[in-house]
């Protein structure tokens, strides 16, 4: 009897348990379309968000390239050529960004009371322009078309159509140049010496600068065993060349002296401008061996009062990795020079590469 009642039980323990399988079953089977609904949104809506970044990035890409061509050539049409090669060179969606001739506007930007800055569309005839504003669109009847959605036909959408915007502006610039005065400048050359090599090299720097359509003010500091601003900031190059050409080499190399010298040049209340970028370019033939390490000067300068530093290297006894470091602390890029001929390329390279803004 017992034995009976022992059986009678596990039969219905049993039972219960495939009543609650079941009823699991069920649950699941009711959930599983919600749960991959919610899926399929969540897939779609990153998709999305990627192609918009994408699209930010090609549209920047492009406006950049329109910019600084336009800014080199002064020619419409080749700034136009360059912004659609740009956005070309970058994917959206998986497909190259096209552009379409009206998704190119040339005018003026400038910055606003306000902050902001502003953008007035001109004809390519006007002699004001100095910005390009790209409009990349994955839009029906766009060259890209709109970006089909990775799961289509979720609450009846199979594509979606995203559009960005960027103004490129070449914008106004501040420069100090930072020159290295120390004694192993006066190194005899094939075309003279290091000094006078570099004397021709800011000759170059400066007859580019006076090329560009944007108005520079350029200084002029220079460091051996400690470091002094030799011309403030100002239009008028010919002081630059003549106080360059004034200078005799001696003594070690401060670097970061130099650095800090130029960061009080180009701040100085009473020659900068407010909305001109500034930029300090530090040029040596050697190695750092007095003050404050131009690598904590750099970066000092560009988070203080977000100056952009540039380096130069010049001959095969410069330090050119810590160069390398004090460029990457400042935001910059980094040149070498081994001869004059690659010097003076150099600095026609820097005075054509400084910086272009995205002010949209």
């Amino acid at each position: 009897m017992r034995q009976f009642r022992h059986s009678e039980d596990r039969s219905a323990r049993h039972a219960q348990a495939r009543h609650r399988r079941g009823a699991m079953l069920v649950l699941i089977l009711v959930c599983l379309p919600v749960i991959l609904a919610f899926s399929v949104f969540a897939i779609n809506i990153a998709w999305m968000q990627l192609t918009r970044t994408q699209l930010r990035t090609a549209t920047d890409a492009a406006s950049r390239a329109g910019s600084r061509t336009l800014s080199l050539t002064q020619d419409t049409d080749l700034a136009r050529a360059a912004a659609v090669a740009g956005a070309g060179n970058n994917l959206v969606a998986g497909q190259p960004l096209l552009l379409a001739t009206t998704d190119l506007e040339f005018g003026l930007s400038q910055p606003a009371e306000s902050g902001p800055w502003t953008f007035e569309e001109r004809e390519t005839t006007a002699t004001d322009i100095n910005a390009v504003r790209v409009t990349g669109r994955r839009v029906a009847g766009a060259p890209s078309g709109p970006v089909p959605l990775l799961f289509a036909g979720l609450f009846d959408r199979t594509t979606f159509e995203p559009i960005k915007s960027a103004t490129a502006t070449q914008s106004d610039r501040d420069v100090v140049l930072v020159l290295d005065r120390s004694g192993s400048m006066g190194t005899w050359t094939p075309t003279g010496t290091r000094w006078t090599d570099l004397v021709s090299a800011v000759d170059v720097f400066l007859n580019t600068l006076e090329l560009t359509p944007q108005d520079e003010q350029v200084a002029l500091a220079t460091y051996s065993t400690n470091a002094s601003i030799e011309v403030n900031l100002t239009y008028d190059y010919q002081q630059i060349r003549d106080a360059v050409a004034a200078i005799n080499p001696n003594g070690w190399t401060a670097i970061g002296k130099g650095i800090q010298h130029g960061q009080t040049a180009v701040t100085n209340p009473s020659y900068t401008r407010t909305y001109a970028n500034k930029t300090i370019v530090v040029m040596t033939d050697g190695n750092h061996n007095r003050g404050i390490d131009p690598v904590d000067a750099a970066e000092d300068a560009h988070n203080d009062d977000n100056i952009t530093v540039h380096t130069i290297t010049f001959s095969s006894g410069a330090d050119e990795d810590h160069m390398i470091e004090v460029a990457d602390a400042g935001k910059g890029q980094h040149w070498h020079a081994d001869d004059q001929a690659s010097l003076l390329q150099v600095f026609e390279d820097v005075a054509n590469n400084l910086p272009t803004l995205i002010t949209e």
